[in-house]
């Protein structure tokens, strides 16, 4: 056979995205796609029923295989993580990351599914990233999907698929990057460097009507105007995004470069007017294709184990076929391995005080290495300044500037502009992250001139503490 296929299914909050591609001996073809609207979440027999109907079609009409099936959740449902953790982790990852998901989530270690990948270690630490989903949201999808005979080989989300998308593309790195995918109520923003990791991920609630300002705020706090912007390119795609919404962000003040994302290794076969509203879409079935390069899998361990059950047989088949030959071995060779078996024992026998000694130099090691742990996660129980960050966009109004943010301990203080300075202190007590919220000095009045004219603005500098986690 001269090429694969993969099937992508792209749940979103408000549409069902399907892709379908080729990978032919030259390039990588996009045969088929869908885009379809869905009935509200609450209305949830009618969405499953229209859900089933559409994927059943489209795999109708293009006649394809269930067995190489990679679908994808919303990127509202699960939480990515930026963690760095000692080197000493690195044997037990899986269970440090499981034991420690508390301190990353708002759940229990028990009621999500979780992956995660290295970005980069050294002598002394591992730099990686996690994404967290409920088990219940994997259950519901991985539920109706059985009911159509599917059994996904992989469950991605958008950001990643974007990237893979995004990497498989671009050869040569010599800038840096800002993904920015644009829905119908939120926006992502992915960093990556110069060298092509992906630094950082954030993910915004949008209001219509806003888009445009929201995300120039957003790149403002986040500092992406600094003094590298130049160097950097914001590709822009998503169900959100239009030719009149692009043409506004290329001519928004201080963003340089402003481009749709590359997809010079992808065909399209059928005519598509804007392809880049479903290019994290087309990433999702790129991983049955090529070794990605973010590869997340948040199916549940158990079921991927499944997928290797066809080497079961396999394996017992040789387990028989050695018990037979090593049946017709001449009777001496047995007596042979017998006595080099005898000679064995008596070298454990002698060297067994010698073991005992070291399993217990193991066990003292293995304590130390609990207490390293349980001192790292005492020494790490500061909130993140993501999670600062993220609160203080949602709850500050957008005519709010804030100029320099610091944070130390449990404390922070933040220096800004406003049009009511007076307002900030209820609207951040009323915050679960916050307390004992007060100006650090006098409200001042300053006039900004900006592109509408001068306007008055209150000067402010606030303090808080840190009270706990959102």
């Amino acid at each position: 056979m001269f090429f694969n296929t993969s099937f992508g299914i792209d749940f979103r909050e408000n549409h069902l995205i399907l892709t379908f591609l080729k990978k032919t001996l030259r390039k990588i073809q996009l045969i088929d796609y869908g885009i379809y609207q869905l009935p509200p979440l609450m209305q949830k027999d009618e969405r499953e029923t229209q859900i089933i109907g559409l994927i059943n079609a489209f795999i109708s009409r293009n006649k394809i295989r269930k067995d190489k099936v990679i679908i994808s959740v919303p990127r509202e449902s699960v939480i990515i993580r930026f963690i760095r953790l000692p080197i000493s982790t690195k044997e037990n990852l899986r269970k440090v990351l499981e034991y420690e998901s508390p301190k990353y989530i708002p759940f229990e270690k028990n009621e999500v599914y979780f992956d995660y990948q290295i970005l980069k270690e050294d002598k002394e630490w591992l730099n990686l990233f996690a994404v967290f989903v409920k088990k219940s949201e994997i259950d519901s999808f991985l539920s109706m999907l059985k009911k159509i005979g599917i059994y996904p080989l992989s469950i991605q989300i958008p950001s990643t698929s974007a990237l893979n998308l995004f990497f498989y593309n671009k050869n040569r790195a010599n800038q840096n990057s800002v993904l920015l995918e644009l829905g119908d109520s939120f926006f992502e923003i992915n960093l990556i460097d110069q060298k092509n990791e992906w630094k950082d991920s954030f993910h915004l609630p949008i209001q219509k009507g806003e888009k445009e300002s929201r995300i120039i705020t957003a790149f403002k706090q986040l500092g992406i105007f600094g003094h590298s912007s130049q160097d950097s390119t914001i590709f822009v795609y998503g169900l959100g995004i239009n030719e009149e919404i692009l043409n506004n962000l290329k001519k928004a003040d201080k963003i340089k470069k402003v481009l749709t994302p590359p997809m010079n290794k992808i065909e399209i076969k059928k005519t598509i007017s804007f392809p880049f509203q479903l290019y994290s879409s087309i990433g999702i079935p790129l991983k049955g294709l090529i070794s990605p390069k973010v590869d997340i899998n948040l199916l549940p361990m158990e079921l991927r184990k499944k997928v290797r059950q066809i080497w079961r047989p396999l394996f017992f088949c040789f387990i028989v076929l050695s018990l037979i030959l090593s049946i017709t071995w001449p009777v001496g060779l047995f007596w042979n391995y017998k006595k080099e078996l005898n000679q064995i024992n008596n070298e454990i026998n002698k060297r067994r005080p010698d073991v005992e000694a070291i399993n217990n130099l193991q066990k003292q090691k293995e304590k130390l290495k609990k207490d390293l742990l349980e001192l790292e996660k005492i020494r790490g129980q500061e909130v993140s300044k993501i999670l600062i960050l993220k609160e203080l966009t949602q709850i500050l109004p957008s005519t709010v500037w804030i100029w320099n943010l610091k944070y130390k301990g449990k404390e922070i203080e933040i220096s800004g502009y406003a049009d009511s300075a007076s307002d900030l202190i209820s609207l951040l007590d009323k915050s679960p992250l916050f307390e004992k919220v007060e100006f650090l000095s006098p409200v001042t009045k300053e006039r900004q001139i900006g592109i509408e004219g001068g306007k008055e603005k209150e000067r402010f500098k606030i303090k808080a503490k840190i009270e706990g986690r959102i």
